[in-house]
């Protein structure tokens, strides 16, 4: 039952209909055997709120009962065994999708008629795949950690130097003994430059097969002096320096670092891509009123939509015309505007509010325009 991949486009929309007593659960993990216990209990006491919730509105014996045998089968599910970051469990009487997520979500119940995607829609559209680069004297490893797997080891397809003194072809590098010409701490720092510059043309050549934009972030582990050395020898990636000896660092903990780091980057990304789009403004190209902005998604015009998931505005779109009817009781409407753009070939951008600084940002949603909107 768990899924450890992400959902599709078309997933994503069957989830967003509406449905009976709709449980939505997110809950915070974590990937540690011995976090196992408060995992569990942490997304039992969402469920059991949800009960409380769902009895006060006079759920019958008989739908309350089919409710605890989905959940009997989350809790003897696989994913507690292979817990990552972030349980998404969406339940009813009638079935149970639950998706195990390596990015940190908010700890989140939702009761009513609509499953609430907007986080499962963050993970989907939020990069958080990085490379990660553990250098030292020696020896060094080149990581990936992507929106479904913690960080492990790239299988490198070249044969290159496995430490300093290997990729120097020197016996040693490590105490001021003579390494033929070169003696003490100069010659030491020039054999580490010339293998941070080794290493730097393997990473190149290993990152070139799986990410030849060279779009995704690249975290550096690394102490003095190989760190600035190798920031030196790079200068084709973003680099993300992370100070100290990575030596015996495990694949976990390296992951925890990516991963509470990725959300700056995002920030600062989502802010460049919220000023450009800003430059549409007085071309009818950029869109700020939600009504506006939904009409515009079913019409297919809407080319990049930024959005904040961190807000439920409730309500019904008319899937027609893309009218808007505000109500309590409804559901997300930014959800099934984003499934909207996504389904029509839009871009969609999750944010948080508090990350975005520029001014034209109005805390809710921007829709950046194909063609101006009559």
């Amino acid at each position: 039952m768990a899924r450890f991949d992400l959902p599709s486009v078309d997933e994503l929309r069957e989830l967003s209909e509406p449905r009976e007593h709709a449980i939505t659960i997110y809950a915070e993990t974590s990937p540690g055997a011995d976090a196992y216990e408060g995992s569990l209990l942490n997304a039992k006491s969402a469920f059991d709120r949800a009960i409380r919730t769902l009895r006060d509105s006079g759920i019958r014996h008989a739908t309350e009962t089919a409710l605890r045998a989905q959940w009997e089968k989350v809790l003897t599910d696989e994913a507690w065994t292979r817990l990552s970051r972030c349980l998404a469990i969406f339940l009813t009487a009638e079935r149970t999708d639950v998706f195990v997520l390596p990015n940190r979500l908010e700890n989140q119940l939702q009761v009513g008629t609509y499953f609430d995607v907007g986080q499962l829609v963050r993970a989907v559209l939020t990069p958080q795949s990085a490379y990660a680069l553990t250098l030292s004297a020696n020896g060094w490893n080149l990581w990936e950690a992507t929106s479904t797997a913690l960080a492990h080891e790239v299988e490198l397809h070249g044969d290159y130097g496995s430490d300093a003194a290997d990729a120097t072809n020197r016996a040693t590098i490590r105490d001021r003994g003579h390494v033929r010409r070169l003696v003490g701490d100069e010659g030491k720092k020039l054999l580490l430059e010339r293998y941070a510059h080794h290493v730097a043309d393997a990473v190149r050549k290993e990152l070139d097969h799986i990410d030849p934009s060279g779009g995704r972030p690249l975290f550096l582990f690394a102490a003095d002096p190989l760190l600035d050395l190798y920031r030196n020898a790079d200068t084709r990636h973003r680099l993300v320096p992370v100070h100290g000896n990575p030596d015996d660092l495990r694949a976990d903990e390296i992951d925890a670092v990516i991963r509470r780091e990725m959300p700056a980057i995002n920030a600062e990304l989502h802010n460049a891509l919220v000023a450009r789009v800003a430059d549409g403004t007085g071309k009818g190209l950029l869109l700020g009123d939600l009504v506006d902005i939904s009409k515009a998604a079913t019409a297919g015009a809407v080319a990049t939509l930024i959005y904040d998931f961190t807000i439920d505005v409730l309500g019904h779109v008319d899937a027609d015309k893309g009218d808007i009817r505000y109500a309590d009781d409804g559901y997300d409407v930014l959800s099934e505007i984003v499934v909207t753009v996504l389904d029509r070939g839009g871009d969609v951008i999750a944010v948080r509010g508090s990350e975005i600084t520029e001014k034209v940002w109005n805390g809710q949603a921007l829709a950046a325009l194909r063609y101006p909107m009559t």
